[in-house]
């Protein structure tokens, strides 16, 4: 064929596959169609990398039962194959670690199937030297494949290292699907090391809407509801027979702090987040122990995680006021309905503020002080801590505007937030999504 001669290319997608969905296997012929389109590549090869053990994601069963379903998904494709080595390993393992494992891997392959040491050495040494310019002609590339939200988690403090980012987007290069309610090209402008590896990011659309998602799915299967045709039947069969997915499994590791956001946090911030656990803790045991002598019941906080849908927003216009926003752009904020997406694991928090404008997200740890900057809202540089006070999580954020911060809770099943800055509060009510 045409493209036999053509630079090969060999596609990797990492995740948890917590299952393995039929998106997930579409994702690899999506890119493969759109590379071997351009006229400038030649797809050989899919490698499907399932998450070890150790990244602690809540609700994330064992990887055994992950690496055999995705082996069964894939058993007919003459192309996608699964890799066990990253869930094999003791301790998680960045993606960036992954990425370089399975190109050694390709340079070993080829240089076993005929090509001379010497070349390889120089290839490899090509490679290693030109970041600016990665894509080799002569050797294979391998690309990472991931949908959009995985270039929206660049963004979250201390879940990638930035030199990670560098070196898998410079180096090696992307493919990104789109998903609805995701914008891949604003991900990348708003990111300086994104936009200066632009060039080695595909987007690709996918023109038919496939919402499939692994969370839906688990919710499915923990409700006793069909997921027939979201995933391979040989795959569902596996999930029946080893009676996967209950909810009490989907509470696994609901108090562990996700594995990059332990290993991020550098040895002073560790101290620092020691002494805010300690006093928090010391805090709350003379909280409850006061409360108990005065008679009082201690209810602990309702869960935040979920997806919830805005249904009343009020006095907004006034708090962006406050915020310096200008009209232009206050007048189209007020016509959008927003989405918060909340993951909550003990006093850790990844909240995501999502519309069809902008998106925004944070993620922090209750009692412990963080630099915050709210790019795409006022563009401001704050310092910010959040605590409990009761029921709520409340957040103080000090900056250039004075009495500005939140105050987040729970109350008849729904999700409050009021946003103050100046004298101006804004009220906002959100309901949990239909499809939670």
């Amino acid at each position: 064929m045409e493209h036999q001669n053509l630079p090969k290319v060999v596609l990797l997608a990492c995740g948890s596959f917590n299952p393995i969905t039929n998106m997930h296997l579409r994702m690899f012929e999506l890119a493969r169609d759109y590379l071997e389109d351009t006229g400038q590549y030649n797809v050989v090869k899919g490698i499907i990398s399932p998450v070890g053990d150790g990244y602690q994601k809540k609700g994330l069963i064992e990887a055994r039962h992950r690496v055999e379903m995705a082996q069964l998904a894939t058993e007919n494709s003459g192309w996608i194959t699964v890799d066990s080595w990253e869930s094999l390993q003791p301790e998680w393992t960045e993606t960036c670690k992954v990425v370089r494992h399975h190109y050694e891997e390709l340079v070993e392959e080829e240089h076993n199937t005929g090509v001379k040491s010497a070349k390889k050495r120089r290839l490899e040494k090509k490679y290693i030297d030109s970041s600016a310019h990665p894509k080799k002609k002569d050797g294979p590339q391998l690309m990472l494949l991931c949908g959009a939200d995985v270039l929206e988690s660049f963004g979250v403090p201390n879940l990638w290292k930035l030199e990670d980012i560098d070196e898998i987007v410079g180096r090696y290069g992307m493919v990104c699907i789109t998903r609805s309610g995701n914008d891949p090209h604003k991900f990348i402008h708003q990111s300086d090391v994104l936009w200066k590896h632009r060039k080695n990011i595909h987007t690709v659309h996918e023109w038919v809407t496939n919402e499939i998602s692994a969370t839906h799915v688990r919710r499915a299967l923990r409700r006793g509801q069909s997921v027939r045709y979201l995933l391979p039947d040989i795959v569902l069969s596996y999930i029946q027979e080893h009676n996967l997915y209950s909810a009490e499994s989907e509470q696994k590791n609901a108090d562990v702090i996700l594995a990059p956001l332990q290993r991020y946090t550098d040895a002073s911030s560790k101290a620092y987040l020691s002494r805010c656990q300690r006093s928090a803790a010391h805090q709350r045991v003379i909280f409850t122990y006061t409360s108990l002598r005065k008679g009082r019941v201690i209810n602990m906080p309702a869960s935040f995680s979920g997806t919830w849908d805005m249904i009343s927003n009020v006095n907004f216009e006034g708090y962006m006021i406050a915020l310096g926003i200008s009209s232009n752009l206050r007048k189209i904020a007020l016509k959008l309905k927003q989405r918060k997406v909340i993951e909550q694991q003990g006093d850790l928090f990844i909240i995501k503020t999502l519309s069809t404008f902008r998106n925004y997200t944070i993620s922090f740890k209750v009692d412990c002080e963080f630099q915050e900057f709210t790019k795409g809202l006022d563009n401001r540089h704050v310092k910010s801590l959040v605590v409990w006070q009761d029921n709520k999580l409340v957040c103080e954020q000090l900056g250039e505007k004075k009495n500005r911060g939140w105050a987040h809770w729970i109350e008849d099943d729904k999700l409050h937030l009021e946003l103050y800055c100046e004298g101006e509060v804004c009220k906002q009510v959100f309901k949990k999504s239909a499809n939670e």
